[in-house]
């Protein structure tokens, strides 16, 4: 036999070799035409054959010769061939014991089986369920019957069969349990990669939304320091007083060295090593176009190569960036750049994604050779952000462009972006870089030149690589090429060509026809295959390349739409986390185009490959070690992965836990005050209210909530997961975090209402039970100065939060349990916690010292108060759960309130207790007319001569009755409204930060939250947040200063982060 690269070949001593070579042919799926057809060609020059056993051949032919005779087949049983004939062609006897597949069987049968060539071997498992049948197929009886699926044929001289040997029996079982484990490891490693992947493109997605904020945000300051008006600060106003220290924001400033200086005057930099830093040398072509000789290019190239290089010099990055810039606008007059391949053997390599991976390209360099005239490179986007060498893959694709403009193109990505790089680390990468004010004028720098990038490229007028994909409306390349595409990257898809910007950069393929949702958000969009074949019929393309996303399958491509469209990501290993291999596809022009697959090896390691000699082998030797490094990571990855999906779960979770909250209480059927559903039941509200493309089987596990009846106590599950604050960075919470807490809670105090409208506001459906809707109503009347979502936060505390009986007086000790129905409360039980802290009083200077005075004569006032109502005013046989204490302390103050006008007033409060004279000075409190109008200045919070219900409830509490949870629950909103919007906070206080040191003075602190604030709640945002305009001007009194007086707002907002409660102490 032998193999001439497309067809079997077999040469045989039987004058029937033609029959028997087209009888094989046909057992390979070929056609009876096509055999006929099949030339014979000679034998190659060493050629084995199966001369050996001629026998074999001819009877191969006698089996062939008549294979529609039913002769032979008639009856139950099959004859088996005879023993001499067995013998020629089987080593193995009725009977022996073989290993098929690693398992142990005996041989019960050896001849031919219907419908089939050649010679084959019956046997019967030990173990059940192993084969397919019980020796009889096709109604045949061959041997047995056996058990059920014990028997199996397996044709004679087939790899699977083996003698039996009890080492290679052992090793089999241990190859198979291996391959058991790793088949269940990847199995585990896509459905985590797949969940990972989600959850990645959802956040990034959800960025747009904060890149709205974060300009609006701008956009205001802007105003404020730029009024219509010409006078200073009108725009503003509403940020509040005082001048602004906000500089005017370059737009992309050139920065860099005059054109009279020449790089020889530049002094030479040296790295930690004393190894020079390459100095840029530039040069005028023969066209009078600045360009790079490429020794120049070489001597970066190696530079770069050294693990730890220092980055270059910022004058010569300025002269790159500005002649790159030069060089984009002469080569990019449009949006669609053509691109012609080079003759073959030249070729086109096209990169996906590489995220600042530099060894990923570097490898892809050693691999598939460096970029030149007849080896063109394409990187097709999203080269900037999370890894920390985007500024030297930009530097390299720059200095190759301007060695040989044709060898090397660039489309731009969805990370080409100014408010992108704020956030995934590119503008970071260029401070730490060159530091302070010249690491961000080369960042302005690179987003003016990302907006003179191409959108979209056509290689040979065929194949069309964009970074994300196709549009919600179907577009031909005449209007890409009228395109308006050098601006910033809309937010948003909008009207007009915004739409077609926005969906080339964020668009994903999915595999049903249309236009459809996409998993990464509402604004965003997924085309189908009849979208794709559109397109391409339109103009006579045939491909569509884009990037954009990792492949599910943790390749590094994935195919799409019948083989039209190809998704290529180049970074391997992505963000060191994923396990994933990279990809690239070469284009050959007239040949089909080749993906190849990689794991980038560490610099170090690359440095030495390409010190060997024969590189060819070296490449082989690496891939070979790369690829059982990516097997052996895939355990490491799905543990980082799985840690990454339950740190992102956390935050959802605490983001939305009102939400939360309403569906889990709506369909707890549990009894009252135990908060517990069924596991499913969790696993629906997460998948409802979070992200039902998670695995909450597995995440619950993880999580490690479900109780030994199968069940989750969901109150325990909402309030273990907080935003704390993590004083570790040198801001205390003590000052502005207990100003705010006492500030709220005032708040709730200052609504001066009678009593029956309180109450008729509390439950204005008069059911007994309070909802969210009724409290955030109550709210509003009266103006409280709390948002929204404090108003649910304390709904939320109050139903789960039962009433402490330690709080309560003597005679009110056992009162009935919160009830909380679909998110209700008692309007009894919420009356009793909805209290204040003691420092809660409008009493000041000398007159603290009744405050001082009053506190220890509360107990026996509320006590003797509480024991009156009981007596007088409860029907008898009533139960302390039927009267809860505000319930009986309503009816009190009701009954005193003579002038029926819902207040007491400061002659009925005193006219009220001088009744009580006797029992007050029982139980130690004084009663006389001095004693009783201090009590009554005391209560008198508002302080406009008058009690309201709420003040006597107050007065009347002599311990804080919220407790550490109710105070933890509100102060939580306050914390997740800033952790939650930490980008546009931060990047408007940047605006005041002249030195980006971090430091901004107390005013210009409350400017940029304010501008965040308005926004937020222009959009309908900050309506459901924790921080309203008070809350910030305490915090911005309050925090500690550093400097000249000053608020380090770096320190402040990275203090804020998501702990679990059960694992870590909550920071403080």
């Amino acid at each position: 036999t032998w193999y001439n690269g497309s067809s079997i070949w077999i040469k045989t001593s039987s004058s029937d070799s033609g029959e028997l070579l087209g009888r094989l042919c046909l057992g390979f799926g070929s056609s009876a035409g096509e055999v006929a057809s099949l030339p014979v060609p000679p034998p190659p020059t060493g050629a084995l054959a199966l001369a050996s056993q001629p026998s074999v051949a001819t009877w191969y032919t006698r089996r062939s010769s008549s294979p529609g005779s039913g002769s032979s087949h008639a009856g139950r049983h099959r004859r088996p061939l005879s023993a001499s004939k067995m013998d020629e062609v089987c080593p193995w006897s009725l009977g022996d014991q073989v290993l098929v597949h690693g398992k142990v069987a005996l041989v019960r049968y050896i001849g031919e089986v219907q419908n089939s060539l050649g010679l084959f071997v019956g046997v019967e498992f030990e173990k059940a369920n192993v084969g397919k049948h019980d020796g009889s197929v096709d109604g045949v009886r061959y041997f047995g019957p056996t058990a059920a699926l014990r028997a199996l044929f397996v044709r004679a001289g087939a790899d699977s069969l083996a003698t039996y040997e009890p080492e290679v029996e052992a090793a089999t079982k241990l190859q198979a349990q291996m391959r058991r484990v790793q088949a269940a490891e990847k199995v585990q490693f896509a459905k985590t990669f797949k969940a990972y992947n989600n959850m990645e493109s959802r956040a990034e997605s959800e960025r747009l939304a904060t890149n709205l904020n974060t300009r609006g945000a701008e956009n205001i300051l802007s105003d404020e320091r730029e009024p219509a008006d010409g006078r200073p600060g009108s725009a503003g106003s509403d940020l509040g007083a005082g001048p602004s220290t906000m500089p005017k924001t370059p737009k992309g400033r050139l920065m860099g060295l005059e054109d009279g200086i020449d790089e020889e005057d530049i002094p030479i930099l040296l790295d930690d090593d004393g190894v020079g830093i390459p100095v840029l040398q530039f040069i005028v072509d023969e066209r009078g176009r600045t360009a790079v000789p490429r020794e120049c290019v070489e001597r970066v190239l190696r530079h770069f190569k050294r693990p730890g290089s220092e980055p270059l010099g910022a004058s010569c990055m300025a002269k790159l960036l500005r002649h790159g810039m030069d060089m984009l606008k002469r080569e990019v007059p449009c949006a669609l750049k053509d691109i012609r391949s080079p003759e073959p053997p030249g070729r086109v390599v096209v990169l996906g994604d590489t995220h600042g991976q530099l060894e990923d390209v570097l490898w892809i360099f050693f691999e598939h050779g460096e970029p030149s005239p007849l080896n063109v490179y394409l990187f097709n986007g999203d080269v900037a952000d999370r890894g920390k060498n985007a500024t030297e893959i930009m530097i390299l694709i720059l200095l190759f462009k301007l060695w040989e403009p044709d060898c090397i193109h660039m489309n731009r990505g969805n990370h080409e972006d100014p408010i992108m790089n704020e956030s995934y680390g590119f503008r970071e990468e260029c401070i730490t870089k060159w530091s302070g004010s010249i690491g961000m004028d080369i960042f302005n720098t690179f987003n003016e030149l990302f907006q003179h990038l191409p959108l979209f490229s056509l290689i040979d007028s065929k194949v069309f690589v964009i970074h994300g994909g196709l549009w919600r409306r179907d577009f031909r390349l005449a209007q890409l090429r009228r395109l308006p595409f050098r601006r910033l990257l809309p937010e948003r898809p909008g009207v007009g060509m915004d739409i077609l910007l926005f969906d080339s950069v964020w668009s994903d393929p999915h595999e049903g026809k249309g236009i459809g949702a996409n998993p990464r958000g509402d604004a965003i969009v997924s085309f189908g295959s009849d979208v794709t074949r559109r397109f391409l019929k339109a103009d006579n393309l045939r491909l569509v390349v884009r990037s954009h996303q990792v492949p599910d399958s943790g390749q590094g491509f994935e195919w799409h739409h019948g083989g039209r469209c190809v998704t290529i990501f180049s970074a391997s290993n992505y963000c060191g986390d994923c396990g994933n291999l990279g990809g690239v596809l070469v284009y050959v022009r007239g040949e089909q185009e080749q993906l190849f697959e990689h794991w980038a090896p560490p610099l170090a390691e690359l440095a030495l490959l390409e010190d060997e000699a024969d590189r060819a082998q070296a490449r082989i030797s690496a891939q070979a070690r790369c690829s059982t490094r990516q097997r052996l990571s895939r355990g490491r990855s799905i543990q980082r992965m799985e840690a990454d999906i339950v740190r992102r779960v956390q935050e959802l979770v605490v983001r939305r836990k009102g939400e939360l909250f309403e569906y889990w209480a709506e369909a707890d059927l549990s009894p009252r005050g135990t908060f517990c559903i069924p596991a499913k039941l969790w696993r629906e509200g997460c998948a409802a209210v979070l992200d039902d493309g998670l695995p909450w089987v597995r995440l619950q596990d993880a999580l490690g909530i479900v109780d030994f009846r199968g069940d989750v106590h969901y109150v325990k599950f909402l309030t273990r997961y907080r935003v704390a604050f993590d004083a570790s960075y040198g801001v205390s919470t003590a000052g502005w975090e207990r100003a705010v807490w006492s500030k709220l809670m005032e708040t709730l105090l200052q609504a001066d209402l009678p009593l029956r409208e309180a109450l008729a506001a509390l439950d204005s459906t008069s059911d007994g039970l309070v909802s969210g809707i009724e409290f955030a109503r109550l709210i509003e009347s009266c103006h409280v100065k709390i948002t929204p979502l404090q108003a649910r936060a304390l709904l939320r505390s109050l139903a789960v939060h039962p009433p402490s009986s330690e709080s309560r007086p003597a005679t009110a000790a056992a009162l009935g349990s919160t009830q909380a129905s679909a998110g209700r409360v008692s309007v009894w039980d919420m009356l009793e916690r909805l209290t204040v802290t003691l420092p809660v009083s409008a009493l000041s200077g000398e007159e603290q010292e009744i405050a001082a005075w009053a506190v220890s004569k509360l107990r026996p006032l509320a006590t003797t108060i509480m024991d009156d109502a009981w007596q007088r005013l409860v029907p008898a046989g009533s139960t302390q759960s039927e009267w809860p204490m505000p319930k009986v302390l309503a009816a009190w103050f009701e009954d005193e309130d003579k002038s029926g006008n819902g207040y007491l007033d400061e002659d009925e409060f005193v006219a009220a207790l001088r009744t009580l004279a006797p029992q007050l000075e029982t139980s130690g409190c004084p009663s006389d007319e001095e004693s009783l109008r201090r009590l009554m200045r005391y209560c008198d919070v508002v302080g406009n001569g008058r009690i309201n219900y709420f003040e006597l409830l107050n007065g009347l509490t002599w311990d804080d009755s919220l407790g550490d949870e109710f105070r933890a629950d509100l102060i939580e909103t306050l914390h997740g409204a800033i952790f939650f919007n930490i980008d546009p906070m931060r990047a408007a206080l940047r605006k005041f930060d002249l030195e980006l040191n971090g430091l901004v003075s107390p005013d210009d602190f409350s400017k940029a939250l304010r501008a965040v604030h308005t926004t937020l709640t222009a959009s309908g945002e900050f309506g459901g947040s924790g921080l309203g305009r008070s809350e910030i001007d305490e915090i911005s009194l309050h925090l500690p200063r550093v400097g000249h007086g000053s608020i380090d707002y770096e320190a402040f907002l990275k203090s804020f982060r998501i702990v679990d409660t059960l694992n870590v102490a909550t920071p403080s």
